[in-house]
């Protein structure tokens, strides 16, 4: 497949509506569609609106069946249409961090949520795992593991982070992601820049972190 192209200005409606009608959507970079589905947005051109929306739900659809497989419950359906469907959402609202993210590194933020996906379906699993002494009594609300509080709490710092792309960086960081390889995909392919950069954006976000906990740099 070649290289995805840039397309038209996100609010070029004339310039998406040849790109439809040449189908040649697929042929854009993710990011660009989404800038460009939110800049129209919802009440915008009906035909773009669509053509574009359908573009992107399909190739969310691609990544996540890839990346979750079938081994888990109900063959991964479950998953997959809960992370397309809020996915979705977020690209209806361009403040939401995902809709944000998206617009930077479309491939690499639908990853990361299928794998945030596969990551709370393990907690959850093994959380009701445990003995019978310790399963919470029914109709009553089971307690968080102390994997999931501390990922909440990385994420509520995390969405302090004014920039998604620093946002988005960090979090590939905590799930492992190497910051630079020729080998398997980066931190820096993922988001399309440099090594360098990705170097630079997880250093300032650990140094954001650390004054919003009120932590000495």
């Amino acid at each position: 497949m070649g290289k995805k192209e840039d397309g038209p200005d996100p609010g070029d409606v004339s310039g998406w509506l040849r790109v439809i009608e040449s189908k040649m959507l697929s042929r854009i970079q993710g990011r660009h569609l989404v800038a460009a589905a939110q800049k129209i947005g919802p009440s915008g051109d009906r035909l773009i609106i669509n053509s574009l929306m359908n573009e992107i739900s399909d190739r969310m659809m691609r990544i996540l069946r890839k990346y979750i497989g079938r081994n888990h419950r109900n063959e991964g359906r479950d998953m997959i249409e809960d992370t397309h469907g809020k996915l979705i959402e977020a690209v209806l609202r361009s403040d939401s961090a995902d809709g944000m993210a998206m617009r930077t590194a479309f491939v690499a933020t639908v990853k990361f949520r299928a794998a945030d996906a596969i990551r709370s379906e393990s907690l959850h699993t093994d959380r009701y795992q445990s003995s019978e002494e310790e399963m919470p009594v029914a109709g009553s609300p089971g307690k968080l593991s102390v994997l999931e509080e501390e990922r909440a709490h990385v994420e509520s710092v995390l969405n302090r982070i004014a920039d998604p792309r620093k946002r988005l960086a960090f979090r590939l960081h905590m799930d492992g992601v190497p910051r630079n390889s020729k080998k398997v995909e980066s931190i820096a392919s993922a988001l399309g820049v440099s090594a360098k950069t990705a170097e630079t954006w997880i250093k300032e976000t650990e140094q954001e972190i650390k004054i919003i906990l009120g932590v000495n740099p």
